[in-house]
């Protein structure tokens, strides 16, 4: 039988690989044991690295309601 040789990668292998990186990231975080609102914290700051303004508003604006809840519970708390 012919072995095939690939060089460089498949069309559409490089999602996926990103996509695996980033569930390793995810793991290591989780691996920290964070909170359900350092979770969401985070979630808040990655989204103001992206690109597209419009992502930005979008995800800030779905997370901000638990960072909220959580901050007037914790009202005590300085947040950084």
């Amino acid at each position: 039988m012919k072995k095939i040789k690939t060089y460089g990668k498949v069309e559409g292998e490089e999602p996926v690989e990103e996509a695996s990186r980033a569930r390793e990231i995810t793991q290591e975080i989780m691996n920290f044991g964070v909170s359900q609102y350092q979770i969401a914290k985070i979630i808040f700051l990655l989204s103001l690295e992206l690109e597209d303004r419009n992502i930005i508003t979008d995800v800030s604006e779905a997370i901000k309601p638990l960072l909220e809840k959580n901050s007037r519970n914790n009202s005590n708390i300085i947040l950084t």
